[in-house]
């Protein structure tokens, strides 16, 4: 191998920590910061704010809220289809702008008619936000750097959602009346200045265009060796087996996040009778965790190929489940650990994963149709999201032992999976030896 470039005592230190190369890129991670403090803000007022503000009755809103989810799932293979044509930067772009208009259309609900319309549009930017940012990111990172930018972000964003909730929490505590309605405008400003943020990048390749591709030699094989350039389309990727068994893997898969979201709180206060203090202190721990560790964490794990990284996940999981359903079912101080180390099992799971499974997913499909196949495998997460409720109640406190059976085999599918598509699809992923000299090279300049 070339002798490379010797790198720096600063670049050794970002690398060992997990930090990416963040050189031009600051206008993107301050918008990407200041827009998830906008939503930390909003999320103690999600549901609470139409209660307060509006007529409307609490099974109303329930209903307006699951109507217009319906109504935004087939959006996302339009988002998809918005992304490849004009690119992830002005999709984020729109994205921030039609949020901002959501939200404050939420200030003009009156109705149930005009409850489902506001929220819609909200969904539709969230929609728009999983096909452009994942794939914004990998337009201006590759290999272990991308891991590390989705890292490096996922951290950020969670400490700056858990500010702007604090913040929030606090404003609603108050006793102000025009807390709600000022906390939903600040939201939306900080759409609107990310938007702003974004329009002018510090630097070209931050402005998340597609790399142009490497010009092919006269035989017409890819510079690079591989075999020739899938052509990109709806139809390609609904007859690509590989991509098609990641989507089922993550949908599967999907169902461990139901663990922090619903099971603990449902599980714990309401089927085994434990304090209310125990699920959110927990889910503190949860994110302090992350928070404080996450990049170091993706920076130990780019020596090895994502999906085995995130089949290594779904052992953690398969561990915090198996720690809930047997040692989570009595009293004192016995249960608390076991609720805690099940809690702490989960959180290196999902730290594990949640850069390993995004990077798979802007990385497995032709780079042309990366909007499109981001769209579908977002769709993935609409899978648990509206059978897991449905699973949780019906079965975790009558059937407790069949809901943790059924909750692991989930998870242990979406791990198998993923090793699954790896098979079928080598080149989607980077093998562990080719990722362990991608490593050496940065960390050691040769």
């Amino acid at each position: 191998m070339a002798p490379g470039p010797e790198l720096s005592g600063a670049a050794r230190w970002r690398l060992r920590l997990g930090v990416p190369d963040l050189a031009g890129h600051g206008r993107i991670v301050s918008a990407t910061l200041l827009d998830s403090f906008g939503v930390g803000m909003f999320v103690p007022l999600s549901f609470l704010f139409f209660v307060l503000t509006t007529r409307l009755g609490v099974a109303e809103i329930g209903l307006g809220s699951s109507v217009a989810t319906l109504l935004s799932l087939p959006v996302a293979p339009v988002a998809g289809s918005i992304v490849d044509r004009w690119g992830p930067r002005t999709s984020l772009i729109a994205n921030n702008l039609l949020a901002a208009a959501g939200f404050l259309c939420y200030l003009l609900v009156d109705s149930l008619p005009t409850l489902v319309g506001s929220m819609f549009l909200v969904l539709c930017a969230e929609r728009l936000y999983f096909a452009s940012w994942p794939a914004l990111v990998a337009d201006i990172a590759e290999g272990a750097e991308l891991d590390r930018w989705y890292a490096f972000t996922t951290a950020g964003m969670n400490a700056s959602v858990g500010i702007g909730g604090a913040a929030g929490g606090l404003l609603l505590g108050s006793g102000w009346s025009g807390a709600a309605v000022f906390i939903v405008a600040v939201n939306a400003a900080t759409s609107v200045v990310a938007a702003v943020l974004l329009l002018a990048p510090a630097s070209a390749r931050a402005a998340g265009g597609r790399r142009p591709p490497a010009a092919a030699p006269p035989d017409g094989t890819p510079p690079d060796g591989t075999q020739a350039a899938r052509p990109a389309g709806w139809r390609t990727l609904l007859r690509d087996r590989a991509l098609l068994t990641l989507m089922g893997a993550q949908a599967a898969f999907a169902f461990a996040w139901l663990i922090p979201t619903i099971v603990l709180p449902v599980y714990l206060v309401e089927v085994d009778h434990l304090p209310t203090w125990l699920p959110s202190t927990a889910l503190a721990v949860n994110a302090v965790v992350i928070v404080s560790t996450q990049s170091v964490l993706t920076a130990r794990l780019v020596a090895f190929s994502r999906t085995r990284v995130v089949s290594w996940a779904s052992l953690l999981m398969l561990g915090s489940i198996a720690l809930l359903g047997l040692g989570a079912s009595g009293r004192g101080a016995g249960t608390v650990v076991a609720v805690f180390a099940a809690v702490l099992f989960f959180t290196a799971g999902q730290m594990m994963a949640g850069p390993a499974t995004t990077a798979i997913s802007a990385t497995a499909a032709p780079t042309e149709a990366r909007g499109r196949y981001l769209s579908l495998f977002n769709l993935t997460w609409a899978v648990s999201a509206t059978l897991g409720p449905v699973l949780v109640g019906s079965l975790i406190q009558h059937h407790a032992a069949v809901f943790w059976s059924l909750l692991a085999a989930l998870v242990a599918l979406g791990g198998y999976g993923y090793r699954l598509a790896d098979r079928w699809a080598a080149a989607a992923t980077p093998t562990p030896v080719a990722a362990a000299v991608e490593v050496e090279v940065e960390l050691t300049g040769r």
